[in-house]
């Protein structure tokens, strides 16, 4: 089944919650042995986890937590309850007895109704935080509307010598108001500096520290990171260990920020330094946090520790710049390991790589609406046509389809053979009146009767089934869903995939038995028209009585040539085996390969 997108999110962001403890211990362990700065840049660099969960790269170990989870919110239905969605299908296709969907049907638990009204809280949440920062905007708007730019020549002496002194060369502008507290610097694109209009109660000296770190906070662009962490911040509203590692953050860009003052500046000049932020701490209680602004001093914690590091600063040392690269290494690469793992998008988009040559592209909209892809091979020129190229490599459960190979692998096991494949139907109520009676291999093919193969499947046993899909590489190869339904679960494939399968099944690369091959194929062929034979499977995937995946796949045959196609599509409804089939007859048309006896659409 296609997945979700929050259902995957929530899962990776459990494992980014363990990423961020790890981060916040190594660095609270080892705080003592490294320098401000390094601390400051770990936390930046931290900030590509936030973002992994959103970049599309593949994760293969997280793969199988993620199925176990989707195998809680998603259940089998029973004959009971889901006799009306296989009525539905059921009513809809009674026209060609070969087109006819016979699928299962998957009905969504409440658990999927909650991850619904998770979703509508988080964008809810986020909607609340992004007011907060909408806000934070405006009260910096209105401080530039309020403006004054300095006219004062001594402070603007005092100015210009900070700037020289950081070869800062950009207009800067430095204003004051009585808006603001304490100094604080914003504009992403125009830095503005803005000064409390009580200034002149301070010494050239302290004024001078006091834009030397303004002017750092400039020349290091934090604006933007402030920006940037407002974006975090919405996003991952609902997560307090977020919270506290952005608040971390922003306290560690300011004691950066202070290191780089303290270097400045001589040794007697840093209790200046400290006092000047304490006077500011003491007024900047009085007024709520600008979120996209850097203050000179926001909360008492904050200076608190601001002061302990000015009071404790030491020039760092050689060792000390040693033992925090190192550790930023080790940081860096805990990150870089556990993007993959982190990565959402790509969970929901298992991908195979095609790197087939001989190809032609096209993008013919055969699928209205629906998403999909088919791939066409020409076995006489070992040329591809694929409609779709995304798609085509995407890989999606192979619902019904999957009943070739399980066919195949029942007779190659000794379950069955050509002359007694026949299984007693054990009275159990289904949703289609053809599965009420008892099947050999051809009649359960014909009926694509779900219950004879899970038959088959459940009496290989799942070590025996991994084993084949193992050997002949089938898609992803995980069977880690209930035996019953793994093709509906876990179990994937791309069309591209079916495509390469089924070559190798109809010349029998595999190195199975010829007569168990001939005889799956003699239970797959649908219809002769002028002298081709058409050899098909569909496959359904049912949901909440709605058909939303299916696929149609297989391959024409003639005397000279044969051809092996594969179709699959989604959509909200009618997108089924039936659906997939009369794409694939039209575009075999098109291609001037085989018309069907059956019409398409």
């Amino acid at each position: 089944m296609d997945l979700s997108f929050f259902t995957p999110f929530l899962i990776s962001h459990l494992l980014l919650s363990v990423i961020l403890c790890i981060i916040i211990f190594i660095k609270k362990a080892v705080k003592s042995h490294i320098t401000v700065n390094s601390q400051y840049h770990m936390s930046l660099i931290s900030l590509l986890a936030l973002v992994a969960p959103f970049i599309p790269l593949q994760s293969q170990t997280l793969q199988p937590f993620y199925d176990w989870i989707m195998s809680v919110g998603m259940s089998e239905s029973n004959a009971s309850d889901s006799a009306a969605a296989g009525n539905t299908t059921q009513a809809m296709l009674q026209n060609t007895h070969w087109l006819q969907d016979f699928s299962m049907s998957i009905e969504q638990s409440s658990f999927g109704m909650m991850e619904v009204s998770f979703f509508l809280l988080w964008i809810t949440g986020m909607i609340a935080v992004l007011l907060m920062t909408l806000s934070s905007i405006l009260r910096i708007g209105k401080i530039k509307k309020s403006l004054h730019v300095v006219e004062n020549k001594p402070l603007l002496t005092v100015f210009s010598a900070c700037k020289k002194k950081l070869h800062i060369h950009k207009d800067v502008i430095l204003g004051h108001s009585s808006l603001v507290k304490s100094p604080i610097t914003f504009g992403l694109i125009r830095p503005y500096i803005v000064l409390p209009d009580h200034m002149s109660m301070f010494s050239t000296e302290e004024l001078k520290c006091v834009l030397l770190h303004e002017l750092y906070h400039c020349k290091r662009r934090d604006m933007l990171v402030n920006y940037v962490m407002c974006l975090f911040q919405t996003v991952y509203w609902f997560n307090p260990l977020v919270w506290y590692f952005l608040r971390e953050m922003k306290t560690e860009m300011e004691m950066s920020c202070d290191y780089a003052v303290l270097t400045s500046l001589e040794q007697e000049a840093h209790l200046n330094y400290a006092e000047v932020i304490l006077k500011f701490a003491s007024l900047s209680q009085r007024t709520s946090s600008l979120l996209t602004a850097s203050e000179m001093s926001h909360s008492y914690k904050q200076v608190k520790r601001r002061l302990a590091t000015i009071l404790n600063f030491q020039a760092e040392s050689r060792p000390l710049k040693l033992k925090s690269a190192l550790v930023f290494v080790t940081v860096l690469a805990v990150i870089l390991m556990s993007i993959p793992s982190l990565s959402v998008m790509a969970m929901n988009k298992d991908k195979h790589d095609f790197a087939y040559t001989n190809v032609t592209y096209k993008n013919d909209n055969f699928f209205d609406e629906r998403s999909g892809s088919a791939v066409l091979y020409d076995a006489s020129k070992d040329q591809y046509t694929i409609y779709n190229e995304e798609e085509s490599t995407t890989r999606y459960a192979p619902a019904s389809t999957y009943k070739i190979f399980s066919a195949l692998f029942a007779l190659e096991s000794g379950i069955i053979t050509k002359e007694d494949s026949n299984l007693t139907w054990d009275g159990t109520v289904y949703q289609y009146e053809e599965w009420h009676q008892d099947h050999d291999l051809f009649s359960a093919m014909e009926s694509s009767a779900t219950w004879y193969f899970q038959h088959l499947d459940q009496q290989m046993g799942k070590e025996t089934l991994q084993h084949y899909y193992e050997q002949i590489n089938y898609g992803n190869r995980n069977l880690s869903g209930h035996i019953s339904d793994y093709w509906l679960d876990s179990l994937k494939i791309s069309p591209v995939e079916q495509v390469e399968l089924l070559k190798k099944f109809y010349l029998n690369d595999f190195e199975f038995a010829q007569t168990n091959v001939e005889t799956v194929k003699d239970a797959l062929l649908l219809e002769e028209s002028n002298g081709l034979r058409l050899y098909c499977k569909t496959g359904t995937a049912v949901l909440n009585g709605e058909d939303i995946d299916g696929w149609f796949v297989g391959y024409v045959e003639s005397r000279e040539n044969y051809y092996v196609f594969a179709v699959h599509i989604q959509g909200d409804k009618q997108s089924g085996g039936r659906a997939a089939a009369n794409i694939a007859l039209a575009i075999l048309e098109e291609e001037g390969i085989y018309q069907s006896t059956t019409s398409p659409r």
